[in-house]
């Protein structure tokens, strides 16, 4: 399957201040970056990188072991984690959390892009080898990001409920459920179906049965996947986390970067706790907080001294997690790591984190923009032909403004404006003769100019809803048309999940619309972003 595909410019409607500020490469401030993702940014970047170590041996035996306890990982990552000892071997990652059935199509986007940024660099710099990795946020515990995918617009919800338990130790217990409501849908292809009861009603484990996912979907491009809680790798961020917890060095070194981007009115997508990280207790994920000299769990009675918890986390390392500030430093800790991609508010938490890995010695990688796609099927690419509409007009405009310029253009509304200009004009001279007679009458006349004003407003809004309701076919189409691209005023890809996107392209296999989407998930690294529409052959 190939897509024709349309181009727009980035604005700010897809993106915040900042991030946009960014893509337009007008952020030149060097403490919230340090290379802009192009081929000149990399070659700087790999330079850098290359002057420091990594526990790579490490790193690859405990991917190996992650992999291996997969059933179906390819021969292509393993490869790829084996490679990883090599000084030459860098990494491409992306990071989510693990949604079910993947959740929206941006997911699938991400980590498209870094298997295509993997192979754009390998072209460019033949003399190093580039991993793609997808880091499972697997310690979250935030159940209601996870539990249920659309099929378009019917939400398939997994009944599930924690009390800020981490993923990690989440079964798959209920998901019978919606596998049985998937089959009595008769809308899922028998190979759709398969893929999900392989996944998660042949495996016990909830993070298991998403490795099993990701490595049908993409193990024969080389991912490798990689879960953060453990031992090995929290041992060595301990001094990390003893700093964060012990001197608050992550609230501490991000206060500059929060200033600047104050100062600048740019939004900041994460504020900084005193302490970012959390620990596992119980089997709950909770956040570590101080009074004074003793520490505690938020939300709980337990409580400790300061020796008591260095104890704690000297022993125990892998019982600490840390938060969404801290984690790009574990990331970046643990891999040789030269680009990470993701969205608008990924950009940004990572455009306030430059200064802490400066004070802590870790290697800052490239932050790239994931690519922005929209999906056009046939039957919607004929209505907008059929209107003579732009993607211009679709993608710049809310759906008021583009059924109001629709309207316009076919001559299907009314205006009144010139009516109210020639009373505004009459009343001018009424208030000229009043002024003369009996000035005590001017408040008067004001109130039924106010009065008439909102009459004549009023009368252009009826009218126009008359008109609409007697052209209902045309706004039909329209509707139909943006609700495609932003169904319930969201962004397509932040709604449908990959498998909708099968079914409205007669696609059975996920695998083989994701190898026909890939090569459209490119990073641009010499032009500026862009948003890209896909339209279906």
């Amino acid at each position: 399957m190939s897509f024709s595909t349309f181009s727009l410019p980035v604005t700010e409607r897809y993106f915040n201040k900042l991030v946009f500020t960014y893509l337009n490469q007008n952020l030149q401030v060097n403490h919230l970056y340090d290379y802009y993702p192009n081929l000149e940014g990399f070659q700087q970047a790999l330079k850098e990188i290359s002057n420091y170590t990594y526990e790579r041996n490490i790193l690859s035996s405990v991917l190996l072991k992650q992999a291996l306890s997969d059933t179906n990982t390819s021969q292509k990552s393993i490869d790829n984690i084996h490679s990883i000892v090599n000084e030459n071997t860098f990494t491409i990652t992306t990071g989510h959390q693990l949604c079910l059935f993947t959740g929206p199509l941006y997911v699938i986007y991400k980590i498209s892009a870094i298997i295509q940024l993997a192979k754009y660099l390998k072209q460019y710099f033949p003399q190093y080898h580039f991993v793609p990795v997808f880091w499972m946020n697997s310690e979250d515990h935030d159940i209601n990001e996870i539990n249920h995918f659309y099929d378009g617009y019917k939400k398939y919800l997994w009944n599930v409920h924690t009390d800020r338990t981490p993923v990690f130790l989440m079964n798959t217990n209920g998901l019978d459920e919606v596998y049985e409501q998937m089959k009595e849908s008769n809308t899922f292809s028998e190979q759709v179906l398969t893929l999900f009861e392989n996944a998660y009603l042949k495996h016990s484990s909830y993070t298991q049965a998403t490795r099993y996912l990701i490595n049908e979907l993409f193990g024969y491009e080389g991912i490798v996947i990689i879960e953060p809680n453990e031992q090995a790798f929290k041992e060595k961020f301990k001094s990390y986390f003893h700093k964060d917890i012990f001197e608050n060095a992550t609230y501490q070194n991000i206060q500059s970067s929060i200033k600047f981007l104050n100062d600048n009115h740019y939004p900041i997508q994460v504020t900084p706790q005193k302490i970012n990280t959390f620990l596992f207790h119980d089997n709950k994920r909770l956040l570590i907080q101080q009074d004074n000299d003793v520490f505690y769990l938020k939300g709980t009675n337990i409580k400790w001294s300061r020796v008591e918890l260095e104890k704690h986390l000297d022993t125990h390392p892998e019982k600490f997690s840390p938060n969404v500030l801290l984690r790009p430093l574990y990331q970046q800790k643990i891999l040789p790591n030269t680009a990470y991609i993701g969205g608008n508010a990924e950009v940004s938490y990572w455009l306030e984190l430059k200064n802490i890995f400066s004070v802590f010695n870790v290697f800052y990688p490239i932050i790239i923009q994931r690519p922005v796609l929209f999906i056009s099927p046939k039957n919607v690419q004929r209505k907008i032909e059929k209107l003579q509409l732009s993607f211009s007009k679709i993608f710049e405009n809310n759906k008021h403004t583009l059924i109001k310029q629709m309207m316009d253009e076919q001559h299907l509304s009314i205006h009144l404006k010139k009516y109210q200009n020639e009373f505004l004009n009459i009343f001018d001279k009424l208030l000229y003769e009043t002024e003369q007679i009996d000035k005590t009458l001017i408040a008067y006349l004001n109130a039924e100019k106010t009065k008439t004003i909102k009459f004549i407003e009023n009368l252009e809004q009826k009218l126009n809803r008359t008109i609409k309701q007697k052209n209902e076919t045309l706004l039909k189409q329209i509707d139909d048309i943006y609700y495609t691209f932003f169904p319930d005023d969201k962004m397509q890809e932040r709604v449908w999940n990959i498998s909708y996107v099968a079914k409205i392209l007669n696609k059975d296999s996920l695998s083989e619309l994701i190898h026909d989407l890939i090569p459209y998930c490119t990073i641009n690294l010499s032009n500026n972003f862009d948003i890209k529409i896909l339209m279906d052959e």
